[in-house]
């Protein structure tokens, strides 16, 4: 996936997401997940682009195919701790 990042700058970010999942009701139509996301990013203002390995929880609540997955980006003292969440739709 690419996105921009806090600095208007795009970042680049592939990798594997792991999650178990359980159904919340017989109809099997609300489910929550949770997991673990890794992978490889890159920052244009972290050594120009060098590529970093991350690994993040992944969380996730869905209705029928369509689902909201997000993780939480720890950071430092007044930087960073970025909620980051996306939409996956199943075909």
């Amino acid at each position: 996936m690419m996105f921009k990042d806090s600095h208007n700058e795009w970042q680049p970010a592939m990798g594997y997401g792991w999650e178990k999942g359980w159904y919340l009701d017989n109809a099997k139509d609300f489910r929550l997940g949770l997991g673990a996301a890794a992978g490889i990013t890159a920052r244009d203002d972290f050594a120009n682009y060098v590529p970093l390995p991350f690994i993040f929880p992944l969380f996730s609540a869905g209705y029928k195919r369509a689902t909201v997955q997000f993780t939480y980006i720890p950071g430092t003292y007044n930087n960073g701790n970025v909620l980051f969440a996306w939409l996956r739709l199943g075909f």
